[in-house]
């Protein structure tokens, strides 16, 4: 996912419709439309792996149209003027308890937005939404979020906003998540996932950002979560993933409200 790192100006949700519109200021605008997998046309696919390609290196697209039909939904960011995919971020949702946990999991596929929209909110507040829905549909169960992370803007999103998340900066895994993401990535990535670094370790060949999309300049590296990162996933130039939990909540929505309206306090 895309870090969301700069204030928002202004922001339009329209509750219901499953879109979402954002503006930030010197930036176009996009909106977020959730559609299920098996509904794409083959124009959405297409975009799709063009902007994906323009990040990534090593795959093709076979391979990215397979990991796509693996998943259920998908987030579309489409330009709020011409209405062109702009970004999109995949999503499929796991019964947990064929792992031995009676909790629901979300887990974050490929996830891409073209840079001229960088600083946008819609993804953010798409996917808190979907999040927020699935724990409606089971308020007895805990709902988590998987994601995989290998840029620091992906962990950014998490870390900036949910506040139950890990691995984190300021204290250590607890059992009972650290079982969750064994269990989880132990069975997605069994050969590739590195329970006692926490991190998925491909080969040379594994799919990864194009040089310097998403670089750690000195200036960036003087924050706190972004060292944390580049010290708990210390090849993500070359395609390594930082495997991540966070927990959604029935409250979570208030708390990131409140979040937002304080920092817009703040800013003025």
């Amino acid at each position: 996912m895309i870090a969301e790192t700069q204030p928002q100006q202004t922001r339009t949700q329209t509750l219901g419709t499953k879109k979402t519109k954002s503006t930030s200021a010197g930036r176009p605008s996009v909106f977020a439309e959730m559609k299920a997998v098996p509904t794409l046309n083959t124009v959405e696919i297409e975009r799709m792996y063009s902007i994906f390609s323009k990040y990534y290196i090593n795959h093709n697209k076979e391979q990215f149209v397979s990991d796509l039909f693996e998943k259920d939904q998908v987030i579309l960011l489409r330009d709020t003027n011409q209405k062109t995919i702009q970004g999109f971020s995949t999503l499929l949702k796991v019964d947990l308890r064929q792992f031995g946990h009676n909790a629901i999991g979300i887990y974050s596929g490929d996830t891409v937005l073209e840079k001229e929209y960088w600083g946008n909110k819609a993804l953010g507040v798409a996917f808190l939404k979907y999040l927020w829905s699935e724990k409606v549909k089971s308020p007895t169960r805990p709902v988590y979020w998987f994601l995989i992370s290998k840029g620091y803007k992906t962990y950014l999103l998490m870390a900036n906003n949910f506040k139950t998340h890990y691995p984190r900066v300021e204290k250590s895994t607890p059992a009972l998540y650290t079982n969750l993401m064994d269990s989880f990535y132990g069975h997605r990535f069994s050969k590739s996932y590195k329970s006692d670094l926490g991190t998925i370790e491909f080969d040379d060949t594994a799919c990864c950002l194009k040089e310097k999309v998403a670089e750690i300049s000195d200036e960036l590296f003087k924050n706190k979560k972004i060292q944390f990162f580049a010290k708990m996933n210390p090849h993500w130039d070359r395609g390594d993933e930082l495997a991540c939990i966070a927990e959604m909540t029935l409250l979570m929505p208030l708390q990131y409200f409140l979040k937002k309206t304080l920092f817009k306090k703040k800013a003025t």
